[in-house]
């Protein structure tokens, strides 16, 4: 029984990740004080549970192979089946499959999206200074389409309803999720969320996610441009809205108002970023941990 423990161990690691971390992190709601460390909990803990997954059937080969090693199994003696090859064959194969599937959908229909949405901007827009493309709408909207030739997308309407300073702020803002290349981490998120079983997955872990990517984009924009400029670029754009493929704000009043209460707090560190760091580096070390025990076991 002890050399399938470890095996049993990843199977419950995984699970807890990937089921009961997305439903657990967006009620603590203090991690949007430090939206850096979050987010790095939640991609390692989102990393660490696949890892976890996919460990499972090394972890039932060591040990099955391991000296003296014994199983639980199921069924007649004629037909036994070991508990840990059942376990690393759903986990293993399930996840594999699953997550592939997930990976190549959403990536290709992001990039296709993205592209064909560049293309238009560029076509129809009335200006154009380096990447910034200006469109002739009346409606106020900014966004950004990310990748090797990402745009920042603003509307005539958000032109002519910004100062100069807030219209910095915008720019900071945007510009700050094509830099730190923050769709590549959104596109993380979301092929965990669509690997997950539909009945398992939680919304509420995706769009918790959005909301600290643009939390982390008002941090580097504040610092770049000051907080009351952005502030008020914020409250303008409210309600504003964005294409699908876009990285933006959803512009709803209850995202604008955490957005506002984050601000002041920017140029400093909160403590709590240091016990959600040493936490990260926990559950990143879990899978591994869980590796190391069934092969010594």
């Amino acid at each position: 029984m002890s050399s399938a423990l470890p095996v049993l161990a990843l199977a419950a690691t995984a699970i807890l990740l990937t089921v009961g971390m997305p439903r657990l992190l967006p009620r603590l709601h203090w991690l949007r004080r430090t939206p850096g460390a979050a987010l790095a909990l939640w991609q390692v803990a989102g990393a660490a549970g696949v890892l976890a997954a996919l460990m499972t059937a090394p972890a039932a080969a060591i040990a099955l192979n391991s000296e003296g090693g014994t199983v639980p199994t199921f069924f007649t003696e004629s037909t036994r089946v070991s508990l840990a090859v059942v376990v690393a064959t759903v986990m293993t194969g399930g996840m594999s499959v699953m997550l592939l599937r997930s990976a190549h959908l959403i990536g290709r229909g992001l990039r296709t999206d993205r592209r064909a949405q560049r293309n238009l901007v560029d076509v129809v827009a009335s200006r154009s200074d380096g990447r910034v493309r200006v469109v002739d709408h009346p409606g106020r909207s900014a966004y950004c389409l990310p990748g090797l030739r990402s745009r920042v997308v603003l509307t005539q309407g958000t032109v002519e309803a910004l100062t100069e300073e807030q219209l910095r702020a915008v720019l900071a803002h945007e510009r700050a999720h094509t830099t730190a290349r923050h769709d590549l981490m959104l596109e993380f998120f979301t092929v965990l969320h669509w690997t997950v079983p539909r009945r398992l997955r939680s919304d509420d872990a995706l769009a918790e996610v959005r909301l600290l990517i643009e939390l982390l984009a008002d941090r580097r924009a504040a610092r770049r441009v000051g907080v009351t400029p952005l502030g008020v670029a914020l409250a303008v754009m409210a309600g504003s809205t964005h294409p699908p493929a876009a990285l933006g704000s959803s512009g709803a009043p209850s995202e604008l108002i955490v957005r506002l209460r984050a601000l002041p707090g920017h140029e400093r560190t909160h403590p709590s970023a240091v016990p959600v760091l040493l936490t990260t580096a926990v559950i990143a070390a879990a899978p591994w941990a869980s590796l190391t025990w069934a092969f010594w076991a």
